[in-house]
């Protein structure tokens, strides 16, 4: 059952892949495993995909890698998020996987916890931490 404190969370793919390169700021990796912990812990189908298909993965790494995502709660691209993500490319310019990750995180009124917020900025009403 999520804590009461724990306020739901969605990870893009830039601050997923440092944590699995052990790059990730502490106070973020706590953040991470608090919300990880109450099941608050959301990620877009888009991230999932862009993790697992970064070129640096090995064998061993992919397979850590995808049972560490495994972890997190999925969001799927339905018709509402395909709807915000068109209306955030058309009104703001991010690229579609990013207007993806944004329309997840708007619709799920989740924290979208990124290393990229100077793309995610543009977008009003999204809830950002930057790491």
């Amino acid at each position: 059952m999520p804590s009461a404190q724990a306020s739901a969370c969605a990870f893009d793919s830039s601050a997923l892949i440092l944590f699995l390169n052990n790059a990730l700021p502490a106070p973020h990796v706590q953040a991470m495993q608090s919300a990880l912990n109450a099941r608050a812990a959301h990620m877009s189908a888009i991230v999932r995909a862009e993790v697992l298909a970064w070129g640096g993965h090995t064998p061993d790494t992919l397979a850590v890698a995808t049972d560490f995502l495994d972890l997190f709660q999925l969001v799927p691209v339905d018709q509402a998020v395909a709807n915000e993500a068109a209306r955030i490319r058309r009104e703001h310019g991010l690229k579609l996987p990013d207007a993806l990750i944004a329309a997840s995180a708007l619709l799920g009124h989740t924290t979208l916890m990124t290393a990229n917020g100077r793309d995610f900025k543009r977008v009003p009403l999204l809830a950002l931490t930057e790491v």
